[in-house]
């Protein structure tokens, strides 16, 4: 028996890089995977990939900044499943810094915010009545970054994941009395390009 058996697991941002690799690692310790992303074929070439290798996933589109195209995976993820253990929050967006901070414009800053904190945010809220419902196996793992402790530019990028380290914090508290538990891992890459997986 491998550790992930009979788990349920959605995974975000998962079209490639860290979130791919996040869906095959979790296909093959056992668990039934979906795998989303903002660009449908890249979704599913992964879950082909998955299933080529004798494991089991899913595709399906979400854009994580559309609360009714989450809605919409959640539903996917339950129907295909029976329920769902494992929400991971991996999808990002990162623009590069202007030469000054007061060059930025609203828009890239703010899809910055939207897609990094936000759509982890939609993502946990839809999932939670379904992992406080796994019978204490329920988790949230979201991607966090290095960025959010030290400098390496990329002020919208880096200022959204010390959110979502924030908001981790503050949802596992609040989900441990369900049974869920709440994580941030935050791979050392130093350049978020440099691993892809993201929504940019």
């Amino acid at each position: 028996m491998t550790r992930f058996d009979g788990y349920g697991a959605l995974v975000t941002g998962a079209g490639q890089g860290i979130g791919a690799a996040v869906a095959r690692r979790l296909a093959e310790e056992g668990a039934r995977v979906l795998v989303t992303d903002r660009d449908p074929e890249r979704a599913r070439r992964v879950a082909d990939d998955i299933r080529a290798d004798g494991g089991l996933a899913h595709s399906h589109p979400c854009d994580v900044t559309d609360a009714a195209a989450v809605r919409s995976a959640v539903d996917r993820a339950a129907e295909a499943f029976g329920g769902l253990d494992v929400l991971v929050n991996n999808a990002y967006a990162c623009h590069r810094d202007p030469a000054r901070f007061e060059e930025w414009e609203e828009a890239p800053w703010y899809e910055d915010f939207e897609v990094t904190l936000h759509g982890a945010a939609r993502c946990a809220r839809a999932a939670l009545p379904l992992l406080a419902a796994a019978g204490g196996r329920g988790a949230i793992v979201s991607v966090g970054s290095v960025n959010a402790e030290q400098h390496f530019g990329e002020h919208a990028y880096s200022a959204a994941k010390a959110g979502l380290a924030s908001l981790t914090r503050t949802l596992a508290v609040e989900s441990a009395p369900r049974g869920v538990r709440v994580n941030l891992v935050e791979p050392d890459t130093g350049d978020p390009r440099g691993v892809g997986g993201g929504q940019e």
